[in-house]
């Protein structure tokens, strides 16, 4: 069911729930991995070099000193203090170029660059050169409003895509599920300086190409595809994978259509265009490594066997365990099947693969994030599975479906809002497992524990 208006009634509306709440959660700060994404920004913009040891000390050392928005009035009483990484977020000198490297995409700071950059102007403008640092206040608001701009162009994306499943209004209340009942929620607004609001609209942007370009044999297409898995690659490494299952079933096609020859060039085109976006984060790691690609300082990358098992169900972080609406997104990509088998099929390997990228770490569960956040690139696939079940549940009972849709995007929203609470305001531990029983007590006691923290802060 493709809609034929790119911006219509309903992306209108989409778009002003997600803007209507970021007054009062917003939160601009650099924190956790944040510290690796903004340093090189920091580093280009304000220092104009690429030595990051100032942009270190700084960022973590006044963590909650430079958070700005609403939320950070009440950082002090709320969460516990945001731990640091000795080895990611302060690491050591590279033993073959001496510099101090940052172990992290540098797609989200070329994002940020150029609201960064105005900030900067204007700081610089109506303050003085002095002020002009770099650090807080402008600078993590821009970063933060850009984030913000991301994500709700990924949320347009996977509309666009959840109507290719659905009818307009349970596409519409899929979004808004997938958006506020999983963690994208939190890193679009408490967390927008990890960069997974951006990785929303990459993985969109590629699966909307795809399928509305699906099937094309030119190579300008294909150098388009592949110019998107490299922003993917760009924004997360290990999100190029998600790429891989649309590409294989384009080349299977191709080859039977026009033979290998084909196949040959439209994949030195595809090659091109990854190379060519990608190739900012080749020339990173070549200053920072002396290489062109990330040499990590201890044994991070593995296939531990229980960490695909794990990232789905385990109580440390476990998809369906933190994000039960996720389950229901797998049923409907799996009904999809019937109707729409190479969207289906595409849509769960890219899933799969990238639960297999997120195991490839050594903390698979994500330290001490909200939920599982590698996999909040799958927010458009997400998407897409609950629209197709909303769709199935309209024909199989169609007096309830209208009301349906609404009552599961809420009930899954509710119950992750309480535990964005619980999680913030320091009821449960950020990196360690945490029972789902001790997750369903918790969820009564956040709106008293939110009510006294206002009443503490007045």
């Amino acid at each position: 069911m493709a809609a034929t208006r790119w911006f219509g009634r309903a992306e209108a509306l989409l778009a002003l729930v997600l803007l209507a709440v970021a007054p009062f959660l917003l939160t601009g700060w650099v924190h956790g991995d944040g510290i690796g994404y903004v340093a090189p920004l920091r580093s280009l913009i304000v220092g104009h070099d690429l030595d990051l040891a100032d942009e270190f000390e700084h960022l973590t050392t006044h963590i909650r000193a430079d958070a700005v928005g609403l939320p950070a009035r009440f950082m002090d009483r709320s969460a516990a203090t945001p731990g640091l990484d000795p080895v990611y977020q302060t690491p050591k000198p590279d033993p073959l170029t001496g510099r101090l490297p940052a172990y992290y995409a540098v797609g989200p700071a070329i994002a940020w660059a150029p609201g960064y950059w105005v900030a900067h102007f204007v700081t610089r403008a109506t303050r003085g050169a002095a002020a002009a640092d770099g650090y807080g206040g402008l600078y993590a608001l821009a970063i933060a409003l850009g984030s913000l701009a991301f994500g709700i162009a990924g949320a347009w994306c996977a509309l666009r895509l959840a109507r290719v499943a659905a009818p307009e209004h349970e596409a519409w209340w899929a979004v808004l599920a997938i958006a506020w009942a999983t963690p994208f929620v939190y890193y679009l607004y408490f967390a927008p300086d990890y960069g997974h609001a951006l990785s929303t609209l990459t993985s969109g942007a590629f699966f909307l190409a795809w399928w509305t370009r699906r099937g094309r044999d030119d190579a300008a297409t294909w150098f388009g595809w592949g110019a998107l898995a490299g922003a993917l690659f760009l924004v997360r490494w290990n999100d190029v994978a998600l790429a891989f299952p649309a590409l294989a079933v384009e080349a299977f096609g191709l080859v039977r259509r026009r033979g290998i020859g084909a196949l040959a060039t439209r994949a030195l085109a595809c090659a091109a265009g990854l190379v060519l976006v990608a190739s900012p984060q080749f020339a990173a790691w070549q200053v920072f490594h002396g290489r062109p690609w990330v040499r990590y300082p201890e044994a991070y990358v593995g296939l531990p066997v229980h960490g695909f098992v794990a990232t789905l169900f385990s109580s440390r972080h476990g998809l369906f365990v933190w994000t039960p609406v996720t389950l229901l997104s797998v049923a409907g990509l799996a009904g999809l099947a019937r109707r729409e088998r190479t969207l289906a099929f595409v849509a769960l390997a890219s899933l799969a693969m990238l639960v297999v990228g997120n195991c490839t770490a050594r903390d698979w569960w994500g330290g001490a994030s909200f939920g599982m956040r590698r996999l909040v690139s799958g927010t458009p696939l997400f998407a897409l599975g609950l629209a197709a079940l909303f769709a199935d549940a309209r024909r199989a009972w169609p007096r309830v479906a209208p009301a349906l849709a609404p009552a599961v995007a809420l009930a899954f929203a509710v119950w992750n809002a309480l535990l964005v609470g619980q999680y913030v305001l320091g009821m449960i531990d950020h990196s360690a497992a945490v029972p789902l029983a001790t997750l369903v007590r918790n969820q009564p006691l956040v709106i008293a524990r939110a009510l006294a923290l206002v009443g503490l802060a007045r």
